[in-house]
């Protein structure tokens, strides 16, 4: 067997377990930190990180990598940095990401730091034992492959197959054939070592307009994955499938563009990409979401930004000699692109300004690399540069979304945990002509938007302002379980929203809100006035909600509401076995467990009961839009009693039974959880689910 090919072989498996770490990294820590998709973002930039100070290590080292390097390499089958996030201390009240990254740091940093050496080193043991003159950069496009092959291999066959600990275990066998690998390459290398030409030693005579091309485009196709991945997921939450899409798309146009052969004319990419960045452009700020169509224009946008990119890039490779720089520069770039999208863009922005500017300056960027010398055009034409510079800049200001339709935008924050907007809406002019614009505001309606989801509505008028609406209208499911206020309850409601299930209480009884972002908190207290107004004895707890919920005295809530699934963040660890005993411990005698499951693109009924199966009555009721008036929205919820207890109210109400529902999923737990099922059966749903 050759050098060569256990080599290929090596870096293949090394950059199949770097890339499977990825996702099933984010995958365990993704319920403690609120289901947000940065969670994912800061995932990606730690690793980018890391891999950015393995290529540091690849380039100080690059000529004296020998044996030494394999105690590294055993090192982190002693570390057992897998574990398993459920139950870790959750983050204190500070930024969440810097938690994120301190706990990532601890746990993975060493062997994620391992593995994303493999392609340089093995880079650098072939230049030093390879006879034939052939160019290392074959090696790495096996590394790309292995990367994508380890990400489609996760979505399709890991996550829906097993739990984490299978996962984990799965993880350690590969690690442990790459260390066998390792040992293997290193002693064919050292066997047979060539005098290293002074052609292929580091060089570090690179000019500075070299380096500052190398930095950007890597930089600006790093940042825009991350942009286009949080558009996505705003709609299909921050599940591995979502994350998984942009991330293989980026990672092919390296395999294309550095691969042996040109499989697209860059003549027309360079003719294609504007066409392509402009349709996304416009699907961010002009076409109603909730059409995949949507998302699609989106992921074409990347993947032309992408592949104009990195072939440009491949264009301005450097020889041999300066391999481990061009890498170093590409790492770096790439990493200080998802800190700019991940860390940077939430603090500078309240919304999502970071899409725009990038595909401004990457247009610049491309349009001076084509004149020649980068730096060398800006300086030629500083007055029209500055111009474009500015321009991209105040692009997603010049550019105004029309989603909202025509209501007022008076508040908006962005935080970790995804964008808020207050949104003023004023009563019809037509039906009301009579009075003043102001007036027309003042007696509207009010809308928290998460994302491109609503999350609660208010009627301003002093006489209906305490009146349920959206999903929780008195015409709709939650009447029934909520409407009946003859006896004193404690209730707890998982998820805050604007706080409109305080209107179905009154004085003497009990409303406990666990919410997890405080940001929600401040709007629902400051900004709308049911938690205000409701007479009964309200109370917000801020936190996880299972882990806040474990301090609440056991049998203390008559009913538990569920109400914390929206548009960008589906926190998966509310319904599993585990939650779902707690719930029960939690829930006095013939208490109540309520499930809002009204959801675009996931199934959650047959999670559910799938799920409940065992030791629960689960019963459903949905209102179709046809039924609707003013100020309510369709909605569905799911009800949970224990076995014995009785049901048949609810089934006079017109509830269903879930037993005949023929949408089967698989048992949710904290160790399993595969959304691309719930996910495939919304998208492709039966013609009738009973």
């Amino acid at each position: 067997m050759s050098i060569s090919f256990r080599l290929h072989c090596f870096v293949f498996l090394g950059a199949f377990l770097l890339f499977t770490m990825e996702p099933l990294v984010a995958r365990m820590v993704l319920p403690l930190y609120g289901g947000s998709f940065h969670v994912w973002s800061t995932t990606l930039t730690f690793f980018q990180g890391i891999l950015f100070i393995g290529y540091v290590y690849c380039h100080i080292f690059a000529m004296r990598l020998g044996g030494w390097h394999l105690a590294l390499v055993v090192t982190p089958l002693v570390w057992l940095p897998l574990v398993n996030w459920i139950g870790l201390a959750p983050p204190g009240d500070g930024d969440p990401a810097w938690s994120l990254l301190f706990q990532l740091t601890f746990h993975v940093a060493l062997p994620f730091g391992v593995l994303a050496t493999t392609s340089v080193i093995a880079q650098s043991w072939f230049t030093r034992n390879d006879t034939s003159g052939s160019s290392p950069y074959p090696l790495y496009a096996s590394s790309n492959a292995g990367s994508i092959l380890a990400l489609l291999a996760y979505i399709a066959l890991c996550e829906p197959l097993f739990g984490l600990r299978v996962q984990r275990s799965l993880w350690y066998v590969g690690y442990l054939v790459y260390v066998v690998l390792a040992w293997r390459c290193w002693r064919m290398a050292a066997s047979n070592p060539k005098k290293v030409d002074p052609a292929i030693r580091p060089s570090s005579d690179i000019k500075g307009s070299t380096l500052a091309s190398w930095l950007l485009l890597s930089a600006l196709p790093s940042a825009f994955m991350l942009a286009v991945s949080n558009v996505i997921t705003l709609e299909l939450g921050s599940v591995p499938l979502v994350w998984v899409l942009p991330l293989v798309l980026y990672l092919l146009s390296y395999v294309f563009t550095f691969g042996r052969r040109q499989w697209i004319s860059p003549t027309l990419l360079h003719a294609f990409w504007p066409a392509a960045v402009v349709c996304g452009l416009t699907s961010l700020y002009f076409v109603e979401v909730g059409n995949l169509w949507v998302f699609a224009a989106h992921l074409v946008a990347l993947f032309a930004l992408a592949m104009v990119g990195h072939g440009e890039l491949h264009r301005l490779r450097p020889p041999p000699n300066q391999l481990t720089v061009f890498y170093l520069a590409i790492a770096f770039g790439g990493w200080m692109g998802s800190m700019a999208v991940s860390l940077v863009a939430p603090i500078l922005f309240n919304s999502l300004a970071e899409y725009p500017i990038i595909l401004g300056v990457f247009a610049l960027t491309i349009l001076n690399l084509r004149k020649g010398d980068l730096l060398g055009a800006l300086r030629r034409r500083p007055v029209l540069s500055g111009l474009g510079v500015s321009v991209a800049l105040a692009l997603p200001f010049l550019i105004r979304s029309n989603d909202l339709g025509t209501g007022e935008v008076i508040y908006q924050h962005r935080n970790y945990y995804g964008i808020y907007q207050v949104v003023s809406l004023p009563l019809n002019q037509d039906k009301f002509p009579n009075l003043s614009e102001e007036e027309r505001y003042d007696l509207g309606q009010r809308q928290l938007v998460h994302g491109s989801t609503i999350h609660g509505s208010q009627v301003l008028h002093p006489l209906a302002r305490r009146s349920p609406t959206s999903y929780y209208h008195r015409a709709g499911p939650l009447w029934d379980v909520l409407g009946d206020a003859n006896k004193a309850r404690n209730v707890a409601v998982i998820g805050l929203g604007v706080g409109t299930c305080a209107a179905y209480f009154q004085e003497g009884e009990s409303l406990t809100f666990y919410e997890l972002d405080p940001a929600i908190v401040n709007i629902a207290q400051n900004l709308f006035t049911y938690l205000a107004d409701c007479p009964a004895k309200v109370r917000t707890v801020v936190g996880d909600a299972r882990l806040q919920l474990e301090q609440a005295p056991d049998h203390s809530y008559d009913i538990i509401l569920v109400d914390a699934f929206n548009s960008d963040a589906i926190p998966t660890h509310l319904l599993t076995r585990e939650a779902l005993s707690l719930y029960d411990k939690k829930l006095a005698p013939q208490g109540t467990l309520v499930f809002h499951t009204s959801s675009r693109y996931y199934d959650l009924l047959g999670v559910i009961k799938s799920t409940s199966a065992n030791s629960w009555k689960a019963l459903v009721k949905w209102q179709t839009a046809e039924s609707l008036q003013a100020f309510q929205s369709s909605s569905s919820y799911c009800v949970l009693r224990r076995k014995d207890d009785d049901v048949s109210a609810l089934l006079t109400a017109g509830w269903f039974s879930l037993d005949n529902y023929r949408q089967e999923c698989a048992p949710w737990s904290d160790d399993y959880i595969n959304t691309l099922r719930p996910l495939y059966l919304m998208l492709r749903p039966a013609s009738s689910p009973f």
